[in-house]
């Protein structure tokens, strides 16, 4: 009886666990500019040591701003 009810627990905070992650968002991007020679690269982490991020975050591997939707004309 013990054994089913740690079992079933588990269970429980698996699903829990998956259910929360379908919540989860993307991470965001950034772009990255290099110390060296001021190369910029666009990505969601630090390419390596000797950069800095830049402007952002952005929500697309563009780093661009997403386009406003305008209402439309009557």
């Amino acid at each position: 009886m013990m054994l089913r009810t740690v079992c079933l627990t588990g269970g429980v905070a698996v699903v829990l666990a998956w259910a929360n992650a379908a919540w989860a968002q993307p991470a965001p991007w950034y772009w990255w500019v290099s110390k060296l020679d001021g190369h910029r690269v666009c990505a969601q982490v630090m390419p390596s040591q000797g950069w800095s991020r830049g402007d952002g975050p952005f929500r697309n591997a563009q780093c661009r701003p997403q386009p406003t939707l305008l209402p439309p004309s009557r």
